[in-house]
């Protein structure tokens, strides 16, 4: 590897994925060895689409070889693989502080786990091909195609998960995708009381934190094949899905855009003062799921904001004026 310490090409890019999705970095132990484990995670045994159908563990085996291969060249490190009932594990394991370690440390700023990092900010900075394979490596940890995952009229859909805690991730990724590769999203589905739990179903039934799961970022399948995964049982499934989807639906996906209307009102939930939420947007009710985005950075949405707080200042003024 280059000695510069900032290097990026496509395959450090798509390692920054794997690591970003569902990685975690161990500091140096006794003897000085260095641990980095990645985890590809399934939550069903099998994975459905309309007339494909793939068995998770057995294709994400056979998947991972490539990728192995791409990691280990560019590691040069003793990498090895365990399984879990859910869950391939891949563990990177060095005694040395090579350029490799010290070039994913100064890229993720000595964060440890994905539950706290960044996209970093090289990436955005890169050429299409470097993002769309960083996106590709989140991909294959932490996205799913299946026929189950569709919206109310039946259309396909990705859906790309984040863990709860990164509150700041799902931003990152949604601009990265929309701003720089012009790939829409369709939603960002929050883990936040007012979408998870928007009539208090679940906290009137004792759960009171149920809200408190991952964020899934929802982007139709034809919208997402450009990027697509490496793993080949998934981009098989993605296809044949987006195939489905142009043939039935035909039109394009939209881009997220100013809103033109309110959305649903909602009761207010006592989660959101929890401890669970970022400061940005603790104590703060939200009708719609771009409200969310805009008060944690998103510049597309924070564009977006003062039209919809004009909007809403108008209709509360023609409603007094009426009554």
């Amino acid at each position: 590897m280059t000695a510069k310490p900032d290097y990026l090409d496509t395959d450090v890019a798509y390692f920054l994925g794997l690591l970003v999705g569902r990685g975690e970095i161990t500091p140096p132990q006794a003897g000085g060895v260095r641990r980095l484990k990645i985890e590809f995670p399934f939550k069903s045994l099998e994975v459905t689409g309309i007339k494909k159908s793939y068995k998770q563990r057995n294709e994400l085996i056979v998947g991972l070889q490539p990728s192995l291969s791409r990691i280990s060249e560019l590691t040069e490190a003793s990498i090895s693989t365990s399984q879990t009932e859910h869950s391939v594990v891949l563990t990177i394991e060095s005694i040395k502080n090579s350029m490799f370690w010290r070039n994913i440390n100064l890229l993720m700023k000595d964060k440890r786990a994905y539950y706290e990092f960044d996209i970093p900010t090289q990436i955005f900075e890169a050429d299409d091909q470097v993002k769309k394979e960083f996106l590709r490596g989140y991909a294959d940890v932490a996205a799913t195609a299946r026929a189950s995952n569709v919206d109310q009229g039946g259309r396909h859909r990705v859906y790309i998960d984040v863990l709860n805690l990164n509150w700041r991730l799902p931003v990152q990724i949604c601009h990265l995708l929309q701003d720089h590769l012009n790939v829409p999203v369709q939603t960002i589905d929050y883990g936040h009381p007012n979408t998870r739990d928007s009539h208090l179903v679940e906290y009137k039934q004792g759960r009171e934190d149920a809200w408190a799961r991952e964020h899934q970022l929802k982007v139709y399948c034809e919208a997402f094949a450009p990027v697509g995964f490496w793993m080949p049982h998934k981009n098989e499934i993605l296809n044949e899905l987006a195939e489905y989807n142009k043939e039935k639906f035909g039109h394009t996906p939209n881009f997220c855009s100013p809103p033109k209307r309110l959305g649903e009102k909602k009761p207010r939930h006592p989660g959101e003062k929890s401890d669970k939420l970022p400061k940005a947007i603790r104590g703060k009710h939200y009708t719609a799921y771009w409200q969310i985005c805009g008060d944690l950075g998103c510049p597309r949405q924070t564009k977006c904001l003062p039209i919809f707080k004009q909007f809403m200042k108008t209709t509360q003024t023609t409603l007094k004026v009426k009554k």
